[in-house]
């Protein structure tokens, strides 16, 4: 029976109408569900958990690192800016004397009180320092200005000035003639015992003020004419930087000016300057004073010498210079085996003891004695004669 032949042959094959119902739903759920990456076994789940936790605590260092950081950058500035306004605050100097102060006074205990230099009511300025030049150092200007130098300034703080043995070392190793004042007193001092109206105090004004170091004296006529000046002038001031000059002082000066130091560009020798003879005056405001001055006889210098005037005594020692010859007898007086001429004048004899001299003073100090008066009134009239 065909029938039955192909009815059997048909119940043998494969259904493919199921295969394909079967990969068509396989498709559909694939589609469905979400796609999942298999996990990363190449390292261990502590390994992971370890490396997620060291970075953040390397995080949490960075972070506390730059707090310290800004912190401590802020305290260096606050402590710099303390720092810089902090003050200063200067060593207190004792009043009491040292031992070498002490031996110092005790040594020129010759030399005049110094209310006999500086009067009570006399203006002084600050005292100006006394340094010592070095040869890397631009020395100071001197403190008694010669040919249109000016003053030397005053510093905040006093200097103690510095000792030397000999005159001649004072003026190689200071630029100011405060290093001989113990010897420029005494020179003074004789002058004044021989004849008081030689070297004339100067009174205290309230219109004038004296720089530090400069001796209150001029000759009697200069110092006379200068009165009428400042009183006839009250409300003006007159600053002097420098009157009575010393031959002790002079000899300082002119050593400056001959080697260009301490500020000094022009000086006479000694024996040549009418400071040596209280007839001149450096002043500092000039214009101010030049009428006043110069109708009382005072002598501009001029632009040479812009702070100098000169007085136009008619009086001429017949001794020369009074403080040559009084350091001429100081000089015999403390020398009696090595004498020189009692003549006034600035002889190479004269300059060679004074450059041996003590800058603080003789130890055997001026002589006021009726003999040394006589001495000295005698040796006038004989000049005279």
């Amino acid at each position: 029976m065909p029938d039955d032949g192909a009815d059997g042959n048909s119940s043998l094959e494969p259904d493919n109408d199921v295969e394909s119902v079967n990969r068509t739903d396989a498709d559909a759920v694939a589609r469905i569900e979400p796609r999942v990456s298999p996990p990363d076994t190449s390292q261990p789940r502590g390994t992971r958990r370890r490396v997620r936790l060291s970075r953040r605590a390397v995080g949490i260092s960075l972070a506390f690192a730059a707090i310290f950081t800004i912190l401590g950058v802020d305290i260096f500035f606050i402590a710099k800016g303390t720092s810089q306004r902090a003050v200063k605050v200067p060593p207190v100097r004792s009043a009491t004397p040292s031992g070498s102060d002490a031996a110092a006074s005790a040594a020129s205990s010759n030399a005049p009180a110094p209310s006999d230099f500086a009067p009570a009511a006399m203006k002084l300025s600050p005292e100006p320092s006394a340094s010592t030049p070095t040869a890397s150092d631009e020395p100071p200007a001197s403190a008694f200005p010669e040919d249109g130098i000016e003053e030397e300034p005053g510093p905040s703080k006093p200097v103690r000035p510095k000792h030397f043995g000999t005159v001649q070392q004072a003026a190689a190793g200071s630029c100011s003639t405060a290093s001989v004042d113990g010897l420029s007193r005494q020179i003074i001092d004789q002058v004044r015992c021989a004849d008081v109206k030689a070297f004339a105090l100067l009174p205290a004004r309230s219109n004038l003020v004296l720089e530090s170091h400069t001796f209150p004296y001029l000759e009697s006529a200069a110092r006379d004419h200068l009165l009428r000046v400042l009183d006839a002038h009250r409300n003006q001031t007159m600053r002097i930087h420098s009157a009575l000059r010393t031959v002790a002082q002079q000899y300082l000066v002119w050593r400056w000016a001959s080697g260009r130091r301490c500020g000094v560009q022009m000086a006479t020798a000694p024996g040549d300057s009418n400071h040596e003879t209280g007839r001149a005056l450096d002043i500092a405001n000039v214009a101010e004073w030049r009428p006043a001055l110069e109708a009382e006889d005072f002598h501009w210098l001029g632009a040479s010498d812009n702070v100098h005037f000169d007085f136009k005594s008619h009086h001429a020692s017949p001794q020369g210079a009074p403080d040559i010859l009084a350091f001429q007898r100081l000089w015999n007086r403390n020398h009696p085996d090595d004498r020189i001429a009692e003549s006034g004048r600035y002889d190479s004899n004269t300059e060679q003891r004074l450059k041996k001299s003590p800058p603080a003073g003789f130890s055997v100090g001026p002589s006021c004695s009726k003999a040394t008066r006589a001495n000295a009134a005698k040796s006038a009239k004989s000049a005279r004669h």
